[in-house]
């Protein structure tokens, strides 16, 4: 039986993993793609995509590794042309499958393989619930009522939001935690806006002017707190790349992997992937799996250094 997403609040310094989920996950970006311009967005655009037959050879790789979650994003996932049967085939292996979406592209045959499967969970990206702010940042014009029109279709259970606190929306959250209460969706998941160190984000070399002040952020924790309260049993809340005061340590390329559009398998997206690209060009996916899992690092050189670091050195100055 494929492992489940746990559903708790929590305040989580991987982007990528809960506190107390379990089972190894891939983030896999399969495609760069993208049919909106989010200016925060994080994924740089590559103009390379690998076939179908590749990208099923190296899920095969990699359930036999252990793998037992695939989170498949983009760009936008719905873009690739191989999407239908690339999850086709993940779901007939027994793993579970979390789709991330910008939600404006309709495609019946993915929408009734997600009814049909209950091993496919589905994030949303929501960064406001005003229909003209959200066309705005997607700079796609009826983008609103095309993720409305997704979220009326799909099994509400298994639908989890994504918002990303930003300069942008920052006076937004507590209507959308209202407006994902109304729909009936149990999990909202607040990411801060973050990026690979070595690397240029989409739109602009670095993302990071979104990234509010610490002045607001306290703010966004205070109505975070207050609205766990209020609707606790029928919304969680979960927040990512703040901080925290989880004992989380980093498990990029031991629990957590990363593959982006290009196929290259590399420990996580935000770790500095230099000498780990390199190592694409010479071992094969398991060969790779293994050497990560052997000489990585208890905490690579990556965004989250901050995060994992902050803790132990608020300790060691308490001393």
């Amino acid at each position: 039986m494929a492992i489940q997403s746990l559903y708790r609040n929590e305040d989580q310094k991987c982007c990528y993993r809960a506190i107390n989920s379990q089972g190894v996950r891939v983030l896999w970006e399969i495609t760069s793609a993208c049919n909106v311009e989010c200016d925060f967005c994080l994924v740089e655009k590559k103009h390379r995509t690998i076939p179908l037959a590749q990208a099923i050879d190296m899920a095969s790789v990699l359930i036999e590794e252990g793998v037992e979650k695939f989170l498949i994003s983009g760009g936008e996932p719905l873009l690739y042309p191989g999407i239908q049967e690339l999850l086709t085939f993940l779901v007939e292996r027994g793993v579970l499958v979390k789709l991330l979406t910008n939600g404006t592209i309709h495609h019946p045959a993915i929408f009734d393989l997600i009814k049909k499967s209950a091993q496919i969970e589905v994030s949303l990206s929501v960064q406001t619930i005003d229909e003209s702010l959200a066309d705005r940042i997607f700079q796609r014009p009826g983008s609103w009522a095309k993720l409305q029109e997704t979220i009326r279709v799909l099994p509400k259970d298994r639908l989890n939001i994504i918002t990303t606190f930003s300069t942008i929306n920052h006076d937004c959250i507590e209507s959308i935690i209202e407006w994902v209460v109304e729909q009936g969706i149990r999990c909202l998941s607040i990411t801060n806006v973050f990026q690979e160190t070595t690397r240029p984000a989409r739109f602009m070399d670095n993302c990071l002017m979104y990234k509010e002040d610490p002045r607001h952020i306290s703010r966004l924790f205070e109505l975070i707190d207050r609205k766990r309260r209020e609707h606790e049993g029928r919304l969680v809340i979960r927040t990512t790349q703040f901080g925290g005061e989880s004992h989380e340590t980093c498990e990029a390329g031991r629990s957590v992997l990363y593959i982006d559009s290009t196929g290259a398998l590399l420990p996580c997206t935000l770790t500095d992937n230099h000498e780990y690209r390199n190592l694409n060009a010479r071992l094969s996916v398991k060969e790779l799996i293994r050497y990560y899992r052997e000489q990585l690092p208890g905490l690579p050189p990556s965004s989250c250094v901050p995060l994992f670091s902050l803790k132990s050195t608020q300790e060691a100055v308490a001393r």
